[in-house]
């Protein structure tokens, strides 16, 4: 016995999305693609009985989500029956906030890299303060310039770093749209946050030139699952923060520098927030079972490395035009 799935799919921009679901949906045995349109998010599909929760694999294989699946029956008979199957809906924001802080085993994963994120914080502030005082405490006017640079340096490599993590726990495959965002958002907010503190810093060169490297890295890493549209977007995304990040900077300095980087700095890790959560909206949230969301090891001193080197330049590094504190 055949049935006729109308199947409501998540996800779906365009053209290339409508073949992506097409080939995944094809590949079941006995499965016949009857329509797909990408502008009503809807597929309509003729396989044998039983296989929904196979189409529900397969587009998810393409990196998209099906809402529900309505089942027809088509029997030689005269009897015909419809049944509908909805699936769980995307967690609200405040869902998704009570479930990592609450105690759900569900989202284990959450709550894991949070408790990470925040150990490697503190962690980095520590180390902060060791090389303050055993370093920098007698350099004149250093505290008021450069430490609060620093600690907002340590939390953008945190946040930087917790989103990585993150982005590595999802192991499937993921449509062109997301992957163009995840590209463009990730690398936009790292070359904004790394150029502008380098800009401060070190002029306008240097923070252009690592703000740009810095952010073409993170956007190209994070959207190369999609292909060159995502590899394209985190370029354009790397180039464009980098260089404004440092312009920003430099034409403040003669302004509430510090409190302007503080709500930058504040505004690029909501942001990451938000796109972390726009992940769980498309891609449902992490298997508490199977994700990989590393040890608090692997992250720390991943941050470590990155919080060292990034104030190696800040602090020690060559210095071009006009920088903060002379």
């Amino acid at each position: 016995m055949t049935k006729t799935y109308q199947v409501e799919i998540q996800g779906m921009t365009c053209e290339s999305c409508e073949r992506m679901v097409s080939r995944c949906v094809s590949k079941i045995d006995g499965t016949e693609v009857l329509s797909v349109s990408a502008k009503d998010g809807r597929m309509s599909v003729r396989a044998p009985e039983g296989s929904g929760e196979r189409l529900r694999q397969a587009i998810e294989e393409a990196g998209y989500r099906m809402v529900s699946v309505e089942k027809k029956t088509e029997d030689a008979g005269s009897r015909k029956e419809t049944e509908k199957i909805s699936y769980p809906a995307v967690p609200s924001a405040g869902e998704v906030w009570r479930g990592i802080m609450g105690s759900s085993i569900e989202w284990l994963p959450e709550r894991t890299l949070l408790t990470h994120a925040t150990g490697t914080l503190t962690a980095l502030l520590v180390l902060l303060a060791f090389m303050y005082f055993g370093l920098w405490r007698e350099l004149p006017g250093f505290f008021a310039a450069q430490m609060p640079l620093l600690l907002l340096g340590a939390v953008a490599v945190v946040s930087v770093v917790a989103t990585g993590y993150h982005f590595s726990a999802y192991k499937r495959t993921i449509s062109c749209s997301i992957g163009m965002m995840e590209g463009m958002t990730f690398g936009m907010m790292t070359g904004f946050m790394i150029g502008a503190l380098i800009g401060a810093t070190n002029g306008m060169f240097w923070g252009s030139v690592l703000g740009m490297l810095v952010g073409c890295a993170a956007g190209v890493w994070a959207g190369w699952r999609s292909g060159v549209m995502g590899v394209m977007e985190g370029l354009m995304a790397g180039v464009m923060s980098g260089t404004m990040g440092a312009m920003l900077s430099v034409m403040l300095l003669a302004s509430p520098l510090i409190e302007f980087l503080a709500l930058l700095t504040a505004l690029c890790v909501l942001i990451l927030i938000a796109l972390a959560y726009m992940q769980v909206n498309e891609m449902g949230k992490l298997d508490h079972k199977s994700a990989d969301v590393g040890t608090f090891a692997s992250m720390a001193s991943s941050s470590v490395i990155f919080f060292l080197l990034l104030t190696i330049v800040m602090v020690y590094g060559p210095k071009l035009g006009p920088v903060w504190g002379g």
